[in-house]
């Protein structure tokens, strides 16, 4: 059984022999579905690498504009880095060995299999420590200041990392490149003596690469969704059914709904890959059948949506979070703040009175209740101004009520642009 990411190799260093391999092919159906598969092979990655290589490059400097260094800055920064390395990664193979045909001989070889099955595996790492940062930040919300800061962000990629290169150190001694003078084709493969290691290595590989980070992905955006729904019934119960909550809250539940979307499609884009691997050995047709013709096809299909998890987040971030999509259109407008999104909605309750709450007696006026001041006798006001104060009184009560009080941007000194994060 091969892996995710090393498969890829076979996959795309193969369209030569499957060229010549469809001329032997009797059966119309079977030469049709092969000539497919191999168009899709020849375009796909291009595709893929002119969407998600700028897509990412605007990730990049819009995260690093609308938000300090923090934890989850430094996590959405990074994966977007490692989705465009592995894209470039991925179209130097096309280019060089199927294209081009180069000889990159031993090292090239190595060097390519080893980064191109870290950079993929790792990119869905670190999803899984977003989600666990997110979970954080929904179930603990006042500790997780302490539990991820910056430093100890880097700490914990360094963890995943670390471990993730041990893993696939062997390609340095196992793989190799390989030259047909007679028909000019090249291919990276492995040694003859080390398949044996290979065909075990791979489960683990695949267990790394997609099984173990897709199920730590469901089981913690299934709570991320939970925390998420509860805290809205907790705020609702708590603000009144119209109420709703800081600016600060709102963005951490669009920047949780944006992280929570992309963790789902890398689930939905990686499950199908998963199982074909699974299948692999029980499901084995005859070669130049139109069953065959179909998994190989299947298979293309698979890889497609495994290299589209590289290019897709950015979409994704522009799609689910209003925040992101403003804050992409003031980077590329070249506008320094946007007017659209600067009303800064703020809780009356979190802000300090800078005015004692003077004592306050009661008087019956009529029937009705009046409260105002007691007041010294060098200093006494006038009962209609005691009244007249109460009322003002009465009109904050109501503001501090509704628990919302817009600024606007003219008439504050809130610098915009820079949110909660």
């Amino acid at each position: 059984m091969e892996s995710v990411a090393s498969e890829y190799w076979n996959s795309s260093l193969s369209l030569e022999s499957t060229t010549a391999m469809v001329d032997t092919i009797v059966d119309p159906g079977v030469l049709h579905l092969q000539y497919i598969r191999s168009q899709i092979q020849n375009y796909y990655l291009w595709v893929i690498f002119a969407l998600g290589f700028p897509g990412n490059c605007a990730t990049i400097v819009t995260v690093i504009r609308m938000s300090p260094p923090r934890s989850l800055t430094v996590y959405i920064v990074l994966l977007a880095v490692v989705d465009n390395l592995a894209l470039i990664n991925k179209i130097l193979i096309i280019a060089l060995l199927v294209d081009l045909k180069v000889q990159i001989g031993d090292v090239g070889c190595r060097m390519f299999g080893f980064f191109g099955n870290f950079l993929a595996t790792f990119a869905n790492w670190l999803l899984v420590a977003m989600s666990i940062e997110r979970f954080a930040a929904v179930w603990f919300p006042f500790h997780v200041g302490q539990w991820w800061t910056f430093r100890k962000s880097l700490v914990v990629l360094a963890a995943v990392a670390v471990p993730l290169i041990g893993l696939f150190l062997h390609y340095f001694w196992t793989f190799h490149f390989v030259y047909d003078a007679a028909s000019g084709s090249v291919a990276c493969v492995h040694y003859y003596q080390y398949v044996a290691f290979i065909s075990i290595f791979e489960w683990y590989n695949v267990a790394i690469y997609a099984f173990i980070p897709c199920f730590l992905l469901l089981v913690f955006n299934i709570l991320v969704i939970h925390g998420i729904i509860r805290s809205t019934k907790s705020r609702r119960y708590l603000n009144g059914s119209n109420g709703s909550g800081s600016g600060c809250l709102l963005h951490q539940r669009q920047v949780t709904i944006m992280l929570v979307t992309a963790a789902i499609v890398l689930l939905v884009f990686t499950t199908p890959r998963c199982v074909l691997l699974i299948l692999a050995n029980y499901w084995k047709p005859d070669p130049n059948t139109m069953e065959h013709a179909w998994k190989d096809l299947a298979d293309q299909i698979s890889f497609i949506l495994c290299d589209s998890t590289h290019a897709i987040n950015f979409y994704l971030y522009s799609l689910s979070a209003k925040k992101f999509r403003f804050h992409f259109f003031d980077l590329v407008m070249c506008r320094r703040t946007s007017m659209a999104h600067s009303t800064f909605v703020m809780s009356l309750s979190s802000r300090p009175s800078g005015r004692k709450t003077p004592q306050l007696r009661s008087h019956h006026d009529n029937g009705n209740t009046v409260h105002f001041p007691i007041l010294s006798t060098d200093s006494r006001r006038s009962k209609e101004a005691a009244v007249d104060e109460n009322k003002a009184d009465e009109s904050s009560k109501m503001l501090k009520d509704q628990a919302l009080v817009k600024r606007e941007p003219g008439k504050t000194n809130v610098k915009w642009g820079r949110v909660c994060f």
